[in-house]
């Protein structure tokens, strides 16, 4: 279970980590990013789209877009 961040604490933006972040965590995001690339890789391949999150909206976009946060 995690616990809501106070106001005072420090936010990273998307792709940044806070400097004390551990081995794990760095190692889980290098992971995600290559999950996410992979998946790009297979709808590209399958001619499907992708579901994604933007702006806290879920939305559809094609696999040949770039990748904006």
């Amino acid at each position: 279970m995690t616990t809501p961040k106070q106001v005072n604490q420090p936010v990273t933006s998307h792709g940044q980590m806070l400097p004390g972040a551990n081995a794990a965590i760095k190692g889980s995001f290098t992971a995600l990013r290559r999950a996410a690339l992979r998946a790009r890789q297979v709808a590209q391949q399958t001619g499907t789209d992708l579901i994604v999150i933007r702006a806290g909206q879920v939305v559809r976009v094609s696999p040949l877009q770039k990748n904006t946060p």
